[in-house]
């Protein structure tokens, strides 16, 4: 399929959404009217702004159903893009009209808006209070979830409520810090009071989620640019140990197989999924998942549109093993490989989408996973104790030994210690969104791409924000 037709899939506006996501029972038909004369009272009407959150996130080919935060984050080694709509991401170039940034600015901020309407009306609500309880801590995680995904991209934002949203014009953007300390961090305090244990319907915010994220903010912050890593590496080791701590009843544990991860009949019943947004093929497909074609080789017998893959030199450096058989298709489906076939090892944790309606299908895309605890307890712990503790050898080599590597040993220094944990995330992680990420808080955008893009500046750690956002004096432009 040709990217251009993907691209210009109509933008749906609406706040709310109409259909189906995930495997949350969210096919509620919405109130399209969200003035302040039209409050929500049942439980109904909440269950629908809900589906307006996630469906502004996951849906319409813009958001994490189709992978735009991996090309937003196609600064790092993993994720590569030829495609001249995405090139200028992986090049550390990208401009202020790219459509990626402003589909994902615009999806963004409409989870935020909807998210906002949900919230503000709770003390209309004529439910029960467990069942508001649990609306709340959803609406407040996916808020926060979104915001950190714009501060970690774009720098200062805009924080929207739902008394000044609809006069954007005049509301000053926040520096990082005031957006994780007005907005995220509160939020995820009470989502993580509020949100049940377990939903019976999967793809539902969780408290372990709400603790999870709040973890990865406060390891987050402990870097760049916030760069206060006395005060938030003690509490991201803390808020990690929380999920850890068997006491705690959380139950996660880590798929002992690597390769089950990324397989369908796992999806909701892995002990290592935290928060996953799932693709539906219901109502024609209006949710459904693309990244699994999107990641395919067009040609020798893939079929898919090799929209993005990963790079030769991080598949280069990628230790051999099980892992790295459950993260690369290096050889197609008629036997060539990517050498052969001179194209880049492509993505094969999201080949496996499951049931299909067109382009459509159930692929499934984690955002937070149990290794995902272990290793910000071990980053956080080696900093706090200023060398690794016994618990936080263990935590990493969980995650090390799974896909039988030989375990790390004892006696590394901190610094070392610390490597051995980037480099365990850079491959466990790898094309989920994440390397990128860690690059920009340890301050390494420059370092990873210095060889390969021989021009690229510290600048490059945010992206340009959409031109078309620009208000000089109110959202002002990063340097790119």
């Amino acid at each position: 399929m040709e990217l251009n037709k993907i691209i210009t899939f109509p933008v749906q506006l609406c706040l709310i959404a109409l259909f189906a996501v995930s495997c949350v029972d969210l096919n509620e038909n919405p109130p399209s009217d969200l003035s302040p004369q039209n409050f929500y009272a049942s439980e109904d009407e909440f269950n629908s702004a809900l589906t307006g959150i996630i469906k502004a996130l996951y849906s319409d080919w813009s958001g994490f159903d189709y992978g735009y935060d991996l090309i937003l984050a196609s600064g790092a080694e993993d994720v590569r893009s030829d495609s001249d709509i995405f090139k200028n991401f992986d090049r550390l170039v990208p401009n202020d009209r790219e459509v990626v940034i402003h589909d994902f600015w615009q999806k963004a901020y409409i989870a935020i808006s909807n998210a906002n309407v949900l919230i503000a009306n709770l003390d209309n609500a004529n439910i029960k209070e467990e069942v508001l309880n649990n609306l709340e801590g959803q609406a407040r995680f996916l808020r926060a979830f979104t915001y950190f995904y714009l501060v970690r991209f774009f720098g200062p934002v805009q924080v929207t409520t739902y008394e000044n949203q609809n006069d954007i014009a005049s509301v000053k953007q926040s520096t990082v810090e005031e957006v994780y300390i007005n907005v995220i961090i509160p939020d995820l305090k009470i989502a993580e009071e509020k949100l049940p244990l377990s939903f019976a319907e999967k793809g539902r915010p969780t408290r372990g989620a709400a603790k999870t994220l709040l973890s990865k903010v406060y390891l987050t912050m402990a870097g760049w640019p916030v760069k206060k890593p006395g005060i938030y590496y003690p509490l991201a080791m803390e808020k990690a140990y929380e999920i850890i701590d068997p006491q705690n009843g959380y139950g996660y544990d880590l798929e002992e197989d690597f390769a089950n991860l990324w397989k369908q009949e796992n999806k909701l019943v892995s002990p290592e999924f935290i928060f996953t947004f799932y693709g539906s093929i219901a109502e024609d497909g209006i949710a459904g998942g693309h990244m699994d074609i999107a990641t395919r080789y067009w040609g020798n017998g893939e079929g898919g549109w090799g929209d993005y893959y990963s790079e030769t030199r991080f598949f280069d450096a990628f230790p051999d093993g099980a892992r790295k058989e459950a993260t690369f298709t290096s050889v197609f489906a008629d036997g060539t490989t990517f050498l052969e076939a001179k194209t880049q090892p492509h993505i094969a944790k999201y080949r496996d989408g499951g049931n299909r309606t067109g382009t459509n299908s159930e692929g499934f895309r984690p955002i937070l996973r149990y290794a995902d605890v272990l290793l910000i307890y071990a980053e956080a712990a080696n900093y706090v104790n200023n060398g690794p503790t016994t618990e936080a050898l263990n935590a990493l080599n969980k995650v090390h030994t799974r896909t039988g590597l030989d375990r790390l040993p004892r006696g590394m220094m901190q610094q070392e210690f610390d490597k051995a944990v980037l480099d365990e995330r850079a491959w466990e992680f790898a094309c989920e969104g994440d390397r990128w990420h860690d690059l920009v808080r340890r301050e390494m955008v420059v370092e990873a791409n210095r060889e390969e893009h021989p021009g690229v500046k510290a600048s490059a750690r945010l992206l340009p924000k959409p031109g078309t956002e620009i208000i000089p004096g109110v959202l002002d432009q990063n340097e790119y």
